[in-house]
């Protein structure tokens, strides 16, 4: 049995035009989190990170923290879905004058509206139509659910009692608990509004079945001098 310690990346830039960077607090949540698992004695068999600039940073950060230098694996599969696009094609064709969210609030509001349309296909006529005007592929939410699922599966895949270390991001932490547990989609949405920046969530992986085994874990931020930093976005 192997168990997989899933974090979710640290505070990103919203608001800047670069998005996928960490602000100066995601990098210390992060090396927070590493002094933690620090003083917990724990290390890493295996360290995967998704192949996004807040992730590295992210991992980077954790290594700090735990005076190690990773030697990781980088696993496109466990990128974020494409949100901005999708973002984009629901505001043209559904809501042309609402702005691009600038804080928390009018992130995950949007976040999950878009969400709902994406996943009931109510996005799917304009996405196809965005698709052939740019010669791309926007990925479908079932798309996005079998990367993630098969990325989960060949990082819990490795030997007996290993510990790996996963650096994502929000997306698919919740679709791996959506694996683990058998959730819907609906509960899914519901679970990616509560994944705070740098939690943990833990899976004990055996014979390929996945287990759940601590959710949106905190430890080294649940402290009162440091209360006023937990984040969402």
């Amino acid at each position: 049995m192997s168990e997989i310690y899933f974090v979710r990346h640290g505070q990103a830039s919203l608001g800047a035009k670069n998005y996928d960077k960490l602000s100066e607090l995601g990098w210390q949540q992060a090396r927070w989190l590493g002094e933690h698992f620090c003083e917990r004695e724990l290390s890493f068999d295996r360290v995967i990170v998704g192949d996004m600039r807040r992730h590295r940073e992210t991992m980077e950060a954790i290594g700090t923290g735990m005076k190690a230098d990773f030697k990781a694996q980088t696993d496109p599969r466990f990128n974020e879905f494409t949100f901005r696009p999708v973002m984009r094609i629901y505001q043209q064709s559904v809501n042309p004058d609402a702005p691009e969210p600038k804080t928390a609030r009018e992130f995950f509001g949007m976040l999950r509206v878009v969400m709902e349309a994406w996943i009931g296909g109510e996005l799917d006529a304009a996405l196809n139509e965005f698709d052939q005007a740019n010669s791309t592929q926007t990925e479908s939410w079932q798309m996005f659910n079998q990367r993630v699922v098969a990325a989960l599966s060949d990082a819990g895949g490795g030997d007996r009692n290993e510990k790996v270390l996963v650096v994502s991001s929000g997306g698919p932490k919740s679709l791996a608990m959506k694996h683990a547990m058998g959730l819907s989609d609906d509960a899914t949405i519901e679970l990616m509004m509560q994944i705070r920046n740098t939690s943990t969530t833990r899976f004990l992986s055996a014979e390929e079945r996945m287990s759940l085994r601590a959710f949106n874990v905190l430890s080294h931020m649940e402290r009162p001098d440091r209360r006023h930093a937990i984040t969402m976005v």
